[in-house]
């Protein structure tokens, strides 16, 4: 089994930096709230993080004051049960009162001293009478003639609240640009693909259209979008459905992106550590060159939000150790003895293919991988040859072993070597543990089970 590298991420601060010294007031009155203290959160990327504690000196009145002004964002009253009640928006104006009830957090909503807020609450309680709007309409199409005039007549009333919707958000967007909420509303738009590309009968052109389209309404540059739940989930969705699943590609995209974001390095961090998450230990083979170019590429030279020196040097040392692995690298060389006592290289091998096959004849799963080897061995399909590595250092066991499985192929153990440390050479953690070499000893597969095998090199030599 393979021990997975894993790096901790360190708490991450906010930081209010763009901001002036202006101090943030906002306090929360909640009618008939129980508890004696309200915390304070706000979207951090796909994480929600604490910001701030108010205590009531008033029974339901909370006040969270500030020396600095919080980063524009959304945020969240919390209460000690870690429930969400309900989310406000934070930017430049800092000085506010939200009144409520427990009954509706949203619909009971008063703002006090913040347009941005005002709108976002009336917003909330338009998005409320559409969404039962809409649910009587599909309570009523339920039990009605799908072909009947009614229910098409639904479907048409349907779509007007669907309209009105996307209505009310425009023309907040239009009527007030400056604010952030129709910066949110604006991230909120779906790309529309015309219809004249659509109906091309070039299959790939609605995809390419929707991919060069796909950030024209998200300002990726706009920190305080760090702080609502759209840039994760819109990064997320690129990745997933629009970048091909390839290292170049995904290497491409991941440039792309980071440029679009500056000049906000705290979005360029946040990414530069998103995306370091997801490569470290990679789906797919061969995407460890992702993490190995995020090192090389922003970690090592950028200024990245908490980044220590001893992490920098971890986050190097991984690399370092991976990049003489990557697909299309020659294989390190090992030297190491056979139950003869002679020393073997793999090198001394002619076969157009060779199978590293690292095993411990007490791992058990081994013993399946050592059956599947036996058969792709026995098959002759490919001209190829497996090198096996003991990684077990009792010598008379692993003698036995080879004895008792009558491994045809060449075996040597590990623990006496020539070259460096396997270990070290092959990143080895645990077995079984399989690289495929080709015909000049370059790693072309790396991680297969023994039953991948002869599929990968069927696909590998039909593309040769």
């Amino acid at each position: 089994m393979i021990i997975r590298f894993i790096i901790v991420l360190v708490f991450i601060a906010l930081s209010a930096a763009g901001f002036s010294d202006e101090k943030s007031s906002i306090q929360i009155n909640i009618r008939n709230y129980g508890d004696s203290a309200l915390l304070m959160t706000s979207y951090y990327g796909d994480r929600v993080i604490l910001v701030d504690t108010a205590y009531a000196k008033i029974p339901g009145v909370f006040v969270f004051e500030n020396k600095e002004l919080l980063p524009g964002g959304i945020y969240m009253a919390v209460s000690l049960s870690k429930r969400k009640l309900f989310e406000f928006i934070v930017n430049e104006d800092q000085e506010f009162t939200l009144t409520t009830d427990t009954l509706n957090y949203s619909l009971y909503m008063f703002v006090k001293g913040s347009e941005e807020n005002k709108l976002f609450f009336d917003y909330m309680k338009f998005n409320d009478q559409l969404f039962r709007a809409n649910t009587l309409l599909k309570e009523e199409m339920a039990v009605v003639d799908q072909g009947s005039d009614h229910y098409r007549q639904l479907v048409n009333d349907m779509d007007s609240l669907n309209k009105s919707a996307s209505n009310y958000k425009l023309d907040i967007i239009k009527e007030k640009p400056d604010l952030f909420i129709a910066k949110m509303f604006n991230a909120m738009r779906e790309v529309e693909i015309p219809d004249s590309i659509t109906g091309s009968s070039d299959s790939s052109a609605s995809y390419r259209y929707y991919k060069t389209h796909y950030w024209d309404y998200f300002d990726l540059s706009d920190a305080r979008l760090l702080r609502t739940p759209m840039l994760a989930r819109k990064v997320d969705q690129y990745f997933s459905q629009l970048v091909f699943v390839q290292p170049d590609s995904v290497i491409s995209a991941i440039s792309e992106i980071i440029e679009m974001v500056r000049p906000s390095q705290e979005v360029v961090s946040w990414l530069s550590w998103h995306f370091l998450s997801v490569y470290q230990n990679p789906d797919y083979m061969g995407f460890d060159g992702v993490f190995i170019y995020l090192v090389d590429e922003y970690f090592s030279t950028e200024e990245i939000d908490n980044l220590t020196p001893s992490i920098l040097q971890n986050l190097q040392d991984r690399a370092n150790i991976m990049r003489p692995l990557l697909l299309g690298s020659e294989a390190p060389n090992l030297i190491l003895i056979d139950s003869t006592g002679d020393y073997q290289s793999f090198l001394s091998l002619t076969s157009k293919y060779i199978v590293l096959f690292f095993w411990d004849m007490e791992c058990g799963i081994c013993k399946k991988e050592i059956s599947e080897l036996k058969e792709l061995y026995a098959g002759e399909t490919f001209d190829l040859e497996i090198y096996s590595i003991s990684v077990n250092s009792d010598l008379e066991k692993w003698k036995e072993s080879l004895v008792e499985n009558d491994f045809q192929w060449m075996n040597v153990n590990g623990t006496r070597s020539v070259t460096k440390d396997f270990h070290d050479l092959y990143d080895l953690h645990g077995t079984p543990a399989i690289y495929v070499l080709d015909k000049n000893r370059n790693i072309i597969a790396k991680h297969l089970s023994a039953d991948q095998i002869e599929g990968f090199l069927e696909n590998y030599s039909a593309t040769k």
